[in-house]
């Protein structure tokens, strides 16, 4: 048996568990939600499974990989040590696959804790978009570790971060779900208009800010069907491969339109703030910009599966290192297509919460009970992320020779962990409960996302952690 087994088994029960917390949101039965804990619970023992798997077979890698670079056939202790070594969290594949798993762990615990009905169903629809994205990485292969990952500190590094990002994801999602359960601090025509502000966020980055509206083109990967796997299109530029970006049909324009009437519906909501439940033209306007939203995506996956035979310029296709014929895919945007779903879940919840508030509202905990939970999910990521700071500054004097050189990697993980200190900073110092701490723990969410996705996937630059990209 595999560690993919495994991971696609996790993934089942995953699944299955966030379709009975979906029914106990209708039926509300205690043995329902039950149920759906044990299959979670379940699901994640498979998980943990899957993941002691993925090592043993890493671990073979790396004797094989020794055995040959040596010569000679390793025994005893040192066997062990070259066994050990590679713990499966070395490229971007098994990273995605260990978030999924601390987001898990992190909503068991507070399942526990404070029992949250919503905070189950975000926290396995994050984990089942985590390993998604996982089974449509193109480098998902074992490889021997590059000899900067070949260190101890990698044990308490990576676990801090990804239990330290999941407990900052649940903070999140609970602080979403404070600023609509708190009607008396706060209204849904607000937290309506701030949801849309993240999506313009979100288009405006990917589609390349000004380029989307000089170009009015939405720019994905190309590529090339190898029969059993799908190679970007590319060319080389010095010694590095460029991938080729080519505009995936319509798809820019509709991002323009759900981008005016994202901010038609502000303008709209934000006037009729006071008013709890949008009513009218800004409830309207607000159907119609997560209408857009959901078009734009929409029109994304039907390109992705009806472009089979892209046409590129004859000097671009000389210049191509895959020859073709080329092709889009899922894969030709599939972190974006992680962004933009996220971005519509939260539009969905908000949608949801318009048209019936008082019946969601009943189904959470009273405000004070999340504002304490989110505090408590925020107090432990800020300590695990002050960990992983420690530890990447040993780790770095390890494996380069200085604790700290503001590796974009290195300034992602300061910028994440003073987030979270401004976040109690706030709340201890100032008074900041309620709705302002709980905006900042929603931002913090985004700031993970661009801390350590968005320096993995090189959106914002490139430095020496791109070994986790692959």
């Amino acid at each position: 048996m595999t560690s993919t087994l495994f991971f696609n088994l996790c993934g089942a029960g995953y699944f299955l568990g966030l379709f009975v917390y979906l029914a106990n949101l209708a039926l509300k039965r205690a043995s329902l939600r039950r149920a759906g804990t044990l299959i979670v619970g379940t699901a994640f023992l498979l998980q943990i499974v899957g993941l002691v798997i993925r090592w043993h077979e890493a671990g073979l890698v790396e004797l094989a990989a020794a055995e040959r670079a040596t010569g000679l056939t390793l025994e005893g202790a040192q066997r062990f040590v070259v066994y050990t070594r590679h713990p499966p969290w070395s490229n971007l594949y098994e990273m995605m696959v260990y978030m999924a798993w601390g987001v898990v762990f992190v909503f068991l615990i507070s399942e526990v804790k404070f029992r949250i009905r919503f905070a189950g169903i975000f926290a396995l629809a994050l984990a089942l978009v985590s390993l998604g994205l996982a089974s449509l990485t193109t480098d998902a292969a074992i490889k021997p570790l590059v000899p900067a990952l070949q260190s101890w500190w990698i044990m308490i590094h990576v676990v801090s971060s990804a239990v330290g990002y999941a407990a900052g994801t649940l903070g999140a999602v609970i602080s979403l779900l404070f600023l609509v359960k708190a009607r008396e601090r706060v209204s849904l025509s607000s937290v309506a208009a701030g949801t849309l502000v993240v999506t313009m966020g979100l288009f405006l980055l990917l589609g390349r800010g000004a380029q989307l509206f000089t170009s009015a083109a939405y720019r994905v990967k190309l590529l090339r069907d190898m029969g059993d796997e799908l190679v970007p299109a590319g060319r080389m530029v010095g010694n590095n491969f460029q991938p080729y970006y080519v505009p995936s049909p319509g798809v820019g324009a509709l991002m323009i339109v759900t981008l005016v009437l994202a901010v038609v519906a502000i303008a709209l909501l934000m006037r009729s703030r006071k008013d709890d439940v949008p009513q009218g033209l800004p409830r309207y306007a607000y159907f119609a910009a997560f209408g857009a939203t959901t078009a734009t995506i929409g029109l994304i996956l039907v390109n992705a599966f009806t472009q089979l035979d892209v046409k590129v310029p004859d000097d671009v296709a000389a210049a191509m290192v895959v020859p073709g014929p080329w092709r889009l895919a899922i894969e030709s945007a599939q972190w974006d297509l992680a962004l933009f779903s996220i971005a519509w879940g939260g539009q969905l919840f908000l949608l949801l919460a318009i048209i019936f508030p008082d019946k969601l509202r009943t189904l959470m905990p009273d405000a004070a009970r999340l504002d304490r939970a989110a505090y408590y999910s925020m107090l432990v990521a800020f300590a695990l992320v002050a960990v992983v700071l420690v530890t990447g500054a040993l780790w770095a004097h390890y494996a380069w020779g200085r604790y700290w050189g503001w590796d974009p990697k290195e300034t992602g993980a300061l910028v994440i962990w003073i987030t979270y200190a401004l976040y109690l900073h706030a709340r201890v110092t100032y008074g900041w409960v309620g709705v302002p701490s709980a905006i900042i723990g929603v931002l913090g969410f985004f700031i993970i996302i661009a801390g350590f996705l968005g320096v993995n996937l090189g959106y914002f630059a490139d430095g020496l952690h791109s070994y986790g990209s692959g």
